[in-house]
């Protein structure tokens, strides 16, 4: 079972884009892919990695639109 930090990362990643599907074409995986991912211990580096930039992305987005209301 996946670390705590990124079964977050894969769910916030996945609410950003809008589903798992979409996430997985962001990832360029298959369902065997992510299937294989969410059931290791944790996500292979390069793609925990994408995910935090994904996340990080929209969080400044976020704030760069709350301070320019």
């Amino acid at each position: 079972m996946l670390h705590d930090i990124h079964t977050r990362a894969l769910k916030r990643a996945s609410e950003i884009l809008g589903g798992e599907d979409k996430l997985m074409i962001f990832l360029g995986a298959s369902e065997v892919d992510y299937s294989t991912w969410v059931n290791q211990h944790e996500l292979p580096r390069n793609i925990f990695l994408r995910l935090v930039d994904l996340i990080t992305d929209d969080d400044v987005r976020r704030v760069a639109a709350s301070t320019h209301r």
